[in-house]
C-alpha cells in the first residue's frame, strides 16, 4: 500500500482550528424553497459553538452569511428577514451575474441576526440566474465585505449540516495551504446511514465524471487501496480521513479565497450543472489540492433523484463545454463525436417513441452546446397540471376515447393501476363517472401483471421485433388513441400515429404535462434535428480546446 493510501486510512483526529482569525463567508443560493433554506440558516447556527468536536477546544471560525435569493416568488426573502433579522437587505437588480448591480446594504442600526452570524446578508436577485449566477453574485457579495474573509463556503439550499461541518473543512483547509478546495462527504438525506457520494474522478481519455479513478490517474493505486480497505465508495460503510479527488460537489464547498481571486469565478454560460466541476478541475490546473474530507458530512438528496429533461440539457452541455477546457487534440474530438452523436440518437428516439418534448430538449442540448449558447434553457416542455386536468384538455376523458398507457418499467402495471385509481376518484367526486375511458395496457416481456383482468384495461403485448411492433400498432394508423400516457420518459412503443402524449413523473404522481402530438409536428422536429446534426458533425470535426478567459468565463 502506498504512503498516500496510508495516510488517507488513518482516523479522523481532533480538530483542532488554531484562532479565532479563522473567517470563513458562508452563500447560499435558493430559489422557492423558503422553508429548507431557513432550516440550513439552522444547521449554520449549529456551527457557531465555542467547542469543535471530539472535544477540541478552539474557537469556532466566524462567519459572515449571505443568502442569494434567485427571484423566488414564494416570499421567501420576507421570510427570512422576519425570522432570521439580517443586518444588510440587498437588491441586485441585474440579469447578469457578472454584473452585479447591488443596491442598499446599510446596516441597520441595532440590529444583530438571529443566527448569532458575525453577519448576515439577504442578497434579492431580481433574475433567476441559476446556481451558477446566484453562486457568481454571492463572490461579488464576498468582495465588497467589510473584512476579507480566509475562506468562502458554498452551501446549498436543501441540505443539513451536523455540527462540527465546518470545523472539519477548516481544518483539513489549514492543514495544508496549497489545499484550494474541500468537500464534503454527501449522505442520503432521508437515510443517514447511507453514503450516496465520496470520490468524484476525471476521465480525460473519455470526458466523463467517474467515482474510481481510471488505469494512469495519478490516483489510481492509491484509490484501490482505499476501496479494498473500507469495501466500496458508497453505502452505508466506515469512511473516514482525506482523499484527493478531482471533482467535489457544491451542495457543501469550501473553498480558499486567495485561491478563488487567482482562478476566477464560475463559468458564466452554465446557469446549473458542472459548474462546480468546472471549477474544481481550475483550481487543479493552476497547482492546487482539491481534497475530500470524508469526516465532514452533508446531508442531501442524490442529484439523479432532482433529474429532468431540462436539468439534463445543463448537465450535457455544460459537461461539453467543460472537456473542451481539460481535453485536446483527438481525444476532446473523441469525446465530442460520441456525446452528439448519442444526444442526437436519444432525440430520433424519443419523437418516434411519443415523447416529443423530450426529443426537441435533446435537440436543443446538441444546438446550443455546438453554438455556444449560455443561460437558461426557455422550453422545458408544457407546464405541469393537475393530472385530471391534463386528460381533460386531451378530450381523454370521455366515454367513447380510449387512452394507450405505455407500460415499459417493470413496474409500470401497478403505476397504470394508480393512474386509473386516481382518474376514477377525480371523476366520483366530479360526477363524471359516465366520462370513464377505455384503458388499454401496452407492455413488451419481462413487465409482470400482477394477475388476470376480467374486466377492463385490456392488455396487449408486443415483442421487440419490428414485425411484432408494426402488427401491434396497425389499429392504431387509422383510429389512433384519444391520449398516450408515458411514465418517467420511458416508452419502447414506437407509436407512429399518436394526438396527445401525456407525460407522468412517477415523483409526483398526481400531475402531468400533456403535449400535442403528430405526423406534422414530427416532421417539423425531424427538419431541425437534420440542421442541427448537419452543425454538430462539423463541430466534431473541427472542435478546438478553449481557455478560460476572465474572471467570469
Amino acid at each position: 500500500m502506498s504512503a498516500v493510501a496510508r495516510t488517507s486510512l488513518l482516523p479522523a483526529r481532533p480538530v483542532q482550528v488554531a484562532t479565532p482569525a479563522t473567517r470563513v463567508a458562508v452563500v447560499i443560493v435558493t430559489w422557492n424553497r423558503k422553508r429548507a433554506v431557513d432550516a440550513v440558516l439552522g444547521a449554520l447556527a449549529g456551527q457557531a459553538g465555542n467547542e469543535g468536536p471530539e472535544g477540541s477546544v478552539s474557537l469556532a471560525p466566524i462567519m459572515d452569511v449571505a443568502v442569494i435569493d434567485n427571484g423566488s416568488g414564494d416570499g421567501t426573502a420576507a421570510h427570512l428577514v422576519d425570522r432570521w433579522r439580517p443586518e444588510r437587505l440587498i437588491d441586485n437588480d441585474t440579469a447578469e451575474a457578472d454584473r452585479p448591480a447591488f443596491v442598499g446594504g446599510e446596516t441597520a442600526p441595532g440590529t444583530e441576526n438571529a443566527g448569532g452570524f458575525a453577519s448576515l446578508t439577504i442578497v434579492r436577485n431580481t433574475h433567476n440566474l441559476g446556481g451558477c449566477g446566484g453562486f457568481n453574485t454571492g463572490f461579488a457579495w464576498a468582495e465588497r465585505l467589510a473584512r476579507e474573509p480566509e475562506f468562502v463556503w458554498l452551501v446549498d439550499d436543501d441540505v443539513d449540516l451536523p455540527p462540527g461541518a465546518l470545523w472539519r473543512l477548516v481544518a483539513t483547509a489549514r492543514s495544508d495551504g496549497g489545499i484550494g478546495l474541500v468537500g464534503s462527504r454527501t449522505v442520503d438525506f432521508a437515510d443517514r446511514r447511507t453514503t450516496i457520494e465520496t470520490t468524484i474522478y476525471f476521465d480525460f481519455e473519455n470526458g466523463c465524471m467517474v467515482p474510481e479513478p481510471p488505469p494512469g490517474h495519478r490516483q489510481h493505486d492509491s484509490h484501490r487501496a482505499w476501496v479494498a480497505e473500507v469495501g466500496g465508495t458508497k453505502g452505508d460503510r466506515a469512511f473516514t480521513g482525506r482523499r484527493d479527488v478531482d471533482v467535489l460537489s457544491a451542495c457543501s464547498l469550501l473553498a480558499r479565497w486567495d485561491a478563488v481571486k487567482r482562478v476566477g469565478y464560475w463559468d458564466r454560460r452554465y446557469f446549473i450543472y458542472c459548474d462546480d466541476a468546472d471549477w474544481c478541475l481550475r483550481f487543479a490546473k493552476a497547482g492546487y489540492r482539491v481534497v475530500l474530507d470524508l469526516d465532514a458530512v452533508v446531508y442531501h438528496t442524490y442529484w439523479l433523484a432532482k433529474l429532468t429533461p431540462g436539468r439534463g440539457y445543463y448537465a450535457e452541455r455544460n459537461l461539453a463545454w467543460m472537456c473542451r477546457k481539460v481535453l485536446g487534440g483527438r481525444a476532446l474530438r473523441r469525446s465530442a463525436r460520441r456525446r452528439v452523436g448519442a444526444l442526437l440518437l436519444h432525440a430520433r428516439k424519443a419523437a418516434m417513441h411519443c415523447r416529443l418534448f423530450h426529443a426537441e430538449v435533446f435537440r436543443r442540448t446538441v444546438d446550443d452546446m455546438v453554438r455556444g449558447r449560455g443561460g437558461r434553457l426557455d422550453d422545458e416542455g408544457p407546464a405541469p397540471e393537475p393530472l385530471l386536468a391534463a386528460l381533460d384538455r386531451t378530450g381523454a376523458l370521455r366515454a367513447d376515447s380510449e387512452v394507450l398507457v405505455m407500460c415499459s418499467a417493470p413496474e409500470s402495471i401497478a403505476w397504470a393501476d394508480d393512474l386509473r385509481a386516481r382518474v376514477t376518484h377525480g371523476l366520483l367526486e366530479a360526477g363524471r363517472m359516465q366520462d370513464q375511458p377505455r384503458w388499454v395496457y401496452l407492455s413488451p416481456p419481462g413487465v409482470h401483471d400482477p394477475g388476470p383482468r376480467v374486466r377492463q384495461p385490456r392488455r396487449v403485448r408486443f415483442l421487440p421485433s419490428r414485425a411484432s411492433k408494426w402488427r401491434t400498432q396497425r389499429g392504431y394508423l387509422r383510429n389512433p388513441p384519444a391520449a398516450v400516457v408515458v411514465f418517467d420518459q420511458r416508452n419502447d412503443f414506437p407509436l407512429i400515429r399518436s394526438r396527445w402524449n401525456v407525460h407522468i413523473d412517477r415523483r409526483r404522481p398526481e400531475m402531468a404535462q400533456a403535449e400535442r402530438d403528430g405526423l406534422r409536428l414530427r416532421i417539423a422536429f425531424f427538419g431541425r434535428w437534420c440542421r442541427t446534426a448537419a452543425r454538430a458533425a462539423w463541430y466534431a470535426l473541427t472542435v478546438r480546446p478553449r481557455a478560460h478567459e476572465g474572471r467570469y468565463g
